[in-house]
């Protein structure tokens, strides 16, 4: 079978388990003889490294108490994810089929406040895929984000069937939602999203 065969056939069948998607193996040879393909794969792969190394400054921001720090690892993890985004566009340049792309280019455009080409990435995602979870649960905190909190609840409970780990990951999102919830929203919002909470999810 031919290398570019064999990676198509990778990212096409692979169900990456990582929240928001993980690295894919890619053939070692040089960059001028690799296929379209071979560039996608490096990119997405490149842009899932740019990712992990935002999410351990974020976490080292999440320990610190000075102020000043915190909002210099946040900096630093932005940075990161905006890195992460261009590797992630590339790969779907290279490749518009590799999903995965998709899904984390939503992932870290949400990270950076985009929430609509967040909402655009997860879409194509999902219609390339329609059963990778991982997008259906960030697209689902992105709803949560927006106050569009049917399609949210609606996600939880398809992921409630098919991903119990990933409904888990969501309902996090869900109470962090309700314990700090956005100042805009109107009167009953947060009791109501209790109410559901508490009839829809075991525990």
């Amino acid at each position: 079978m031919k290398p570019v065969i064999l990676i198509v056939m990778l990212f096409l069948s692979v169900a990456v388990m990582a929240s928001g998607g993980g690295s894919i193996p890619s053939m070692s040879q040089p960059a001028a003889q690799k296929s379209p393909t071979e560039r996608a794969v490096d990119s997405y792969n490149a842009g899932i490294k740019y990712r992990d190394k935002a999410w351990k400054y974020q976490e080292k921001a999440a320990g610190e108490s000075n102020p000043k720090k915190v909002a210099k690892l946040h900096r630093k993890a932005d940075k990161q994810f905006k890195y992460a985004i261009k590797k992630f566009r590339s790969a779907v340049k290279y490749e518009p089929r590799l999903y995965q792309a998709y899904g984390s280019l939503g992932y870290t455009l949400k990270q950076t406040g985009d929430f609509a080409g967040a909402m655009a990435a997860y879409n194509h995602c999902l219609e390339l895929r329609p059963k990778y979870t991982p997008a259906i649960e960030y697209r689902a905190e992105a709803y949560l984000a927006l106050g569009r909190l049917d399609e949210a609840r609606k996600a939880y409970l398809h992921l409630e069937k098919v991903d119990p780990g990933k409904a888990n990951e969501l309902e996090k999102a869900f109470r962090k939602w309700v314990s700090s919830p956005p100042e805009s929203l109107e009167p009953g919002i947060v009791d109501n999203m209790q109410h559901w909470m508490a009839v829809n999810i075991p525990g």
